[in-house]
């Protein structure tokens, strides 16, 4: 097995995983990543909800790439910022698209943990950069980081009912209250809290204070 498809077996397993010296990739490498990506995603589909888009095997793979490539960066800390060009350039020409978004967070979704490792290093830090920037690109798989810029934009999915529910899912998982302006997810999110409030109490409290703002400034006219 090759250290890039251990690496992915390893994340979808448990989240802890191992890097290596920076090295290019063999076309061995590649082809057993793509082996444990689509056997992943084909479990991982069972447990989504209904409606997700079709799952597109290079989108994934160059997700997965980068972010392999970023693991290593933030361990390896010498890194010249101009390898860190090179390398994430490729992240720039993906779509947003349902199907990118969904390509995408099957291994960006691990982006909060990748936060984590990197929050020794500076704001400026060009790999910092790049991960803020990730974490606006790809609402989805950010869910929870406090990095991003609002409001968050999510028309490159919304449309689809799938990713929708998985992003108001995650933001309830979360807690998230700052993915709540969007009125295309406040509409959904609500509808879900009112049955188990208890599972998302920082949402719970939010909606209740605002609903209780709401009724007092109707009482004032």
């Amino acid at each position: 097995m090759s250290y890039f498809s251990t690496f992915l077996s390893s994340l979808f397993e448990d989240g802890h995983v191992l890097v290596p010296e920076i090295e290019p990739f063999s076309e061995e490498e590649l082809s057993a990543g793509r082996e444990v990506l689509c056997d992943f995603e084909a479990q991982y589909r069972l447990a989504l909800p209904g409606g997700m888009p079709s799952f597109d095997l290079a989108l994934s793979e160059q997700a997965a790439v980068l972010f392999y490539r970023a693991c290593q960066f933030a361990v390896l800390r010498d890194t010249p910022p101009q390898q860190i060009d090179e390398e994430f350039s490729a992240m720039q020409k993906l779509p947003d698209t349902p199907e990118a978004h969904y390509a995408v967070d099957l291994v960006f979704r691990f982006l909060p943990d990748l936060f984590r490792l990197s929050k020794s290093m500076m704001e400026n830090d060009p790999l910092v950069i790049y991960l803020k920037d990730w974490a606006n690109r790809w609402p989805i798989s950010s869910v929870g980081l406090k990095e991003t810029v609002s409001p968050v934009q999510i028309d490159g999915f919304a449309k689809s009912p799938g990713m929708l529910r998985l992003y108001c899912d995650r933001i309830l998982a979360r807690n998230d209250i700052s993915r709540l302006d969007d009125p295309r997810v406040r509409t959904l999110v609500e509808a879900s809290w009112g049955m188990y409030p208890e599972l998302a109490p920082n949402i719970h409290t939010h909606i209740q204070h605002e609903v209780k703002q709401h009724d007092g400034s109707d009482h004032d006219h």
